[in-house]
C-alpha cells in the first residue's frame, strides 16, 4: 500500500513539474510576443506622433538653377537577338537615374558619360542619366554652364555645394521627377562612384513587373541594387551620419535600402515626396533610411516590397 502511495506521490510531482515547466515556456513565448509587437507598432506610433507634429508643405528649401533636357537618344544600345527581330516596336517601358554629383567633379562625369551611363536602350527600354549637383564658386559655374550646354543632363540646385546637401540632392531628384515625369516611368537614384550592371537592372524590372501582377501589388517595389540594411542608428557624433536620440527615439531603424543605389517607379516617389513635405525636417544625413524605411513605412509599403536581389546590381568602381 505504501509503494503505490508513493509511486502516485511521484507521478503527481513530476506532473507539477511539467505543468511549472510548461507555464514558463508558454510566459516566455507570450512576453517575446508581446516585445515583437511592440517593436514592430513603435515605428508606426513615432510616424503617427510626426503626422501630428507636421507642418505646412515643406520643399525643403530647393529650387533649382538649370534643369535636364530629356530626350530618347539611340547611340548606345544594348540589343538581344529577340529584339533585333523587332526593331521596329515601340519602347517597353523608360528609366531615370538621378545621379548625386558633386559640381566640382567634372571628369567623373565626363567618365560615366562613356560608361555605363552611355547606354541609353536595353532591349525596348530606354535609360536616361540626370546629375544632380549644387552651386559652386562663380569661377566653377562657368564651366558648369559649358558642360549643360554640351549634354543637357544637369539638375542643378540653388544650394552651395558641401556634404550636407548629399540628403537634400536625393530629394531634388525626387522632387524634380515628381513634376516632369510619367508615373509609369521607373526612377533609380545613386552615387557617382557606382557601376552599374544595366541588363541586371532591366532584368529586376522585368521580373518585378510580373510579380506586380502575380501578387496584385498596388504598386511597383523598392528594389535595393545596393542592399538592404536593418541596423542601429549611429549616435557617435564623429561621424557625419550619426543621429541624435531627439531626432529619432529608438535604438533600431526599420528595413531600408542603403544609399548607392534603388530603383522604384516614378508613382513611388511622388507619394514619397509629398510625404517628405508634410513631415518635419528629418535626417537629411541618413536620407536612405528616412526615404526607403521611414517614409515607406508611413506609406504602409510592407517589407515585403523592399526587394534585395541576390546580386548587387550596383558596386562600387573606386
Amino acid at each position: 500500500m505504501g509503494s503505490v502511495v508513493l509511486k502516485r506521490m511521484k507521478i503527481e510531482r513530476a506532473l507539477v513539474y511539467f505543468l511549472f515547466i510548461t507555464a514558463c515556456v508558454c510566459s516566455v513565448i507570450l512576453i517575446w510576443r508581446q516585445c515583437a509587437t511592440q517593436k514592430q507598432f513603435r515605428i508606426k506610433d513615432f510616424l503617427k506622433e510626426l503626422a501630428k507634429q507636421s507642418q505646412p508643405r515643406n520643399n525643403h528649401g530647393i529650387e533649382f538653377l538649370n534643369e535636364p533636357y530629356i530626350q530618347f537618344r539611340n547611340k548606345h544600345c544594348i540589343m538581344t537577338d529577340a529584339t533585333s527581330k523587332n526593331k521596329a516596336e515601340p519602347p517597353s517601358w523608360a528609366m531615370v537615374t538621378l545621379v548625386k554629383s558633386a559640381a566640382r567633379d567634372i571628369e567623373r562625369r565626363k567618365f560615366l558619360r562613356r560608361m555605363w551611363a552611355s547606354l541609353t536602350k536595353v532591349d525596348r527600354n530606354n535609360f536616361y542619366t540626370v546629375f544632380v549637383i549644387g552651386k559652386p564658386n562663380d569661377t566653377l559655374q562657368d564651366t558648369i554652364q559649358e558642360e549643360i550646354r554640351l549634354h543637357h543632363d544637369i539638375l542643378q540646385m540653388s544650394t552651395p555645394e558641401d556634404y550636407q546637401i548629399n540628403g537634400l540632392k536625393t530629394l531634388a531628384g525626387m522632387k524634380w521627377a515628381s513634376e516632369n515625369l510619367p508615373s509609369n516611368y521607373y526612377y533609380s537614384t545613386l552615387d557617382d562612384d557606382m557601376w552599374i550592371d544595366m541588363l541586371y537592372v532591366k532584368e529586376l524590372i522585368d521580373q518585378y513587373k510580373g510579380v506586380v501582377v502575380e501578387k496584385e501589388w498596388p504598386e511597383f517595389p523598392i528594389i535595393c541594387m545596393f542592399g538592404t540594411g536593418f541596423n542601429e542608428p549611429n549616435r557617435d557624433k564623429n561621424f557625419k551620419n550619426h543621429v541624435s536620440k531627439e531626432q529619432y527615439p529608438w535604438p533600431y531603424w526599420p528595413a531600408f535600402c542603403f544609399g548607392g543605389m534603388y530603383t522604384t517607379s516614378v508613382s513611388v516617389i511622388k507619394q514619397l515626396w509629398e510625404l517628405s513635405t508634410i513631415s518635419r525636417p528629418l535626417l537629411y544625413n541618413a536620407n536612405d533610411v528616412w526615404i526607403t524605411g521611414l517614409l515607406r513605412d508611413q506609406l504602409e509599403m510592407p517589407d515585403e516590397m523592399l526587394i534585395r536581389p541576390k546580386e548587387h546590381a550596383a558596386k562600387h568602381y573606386r
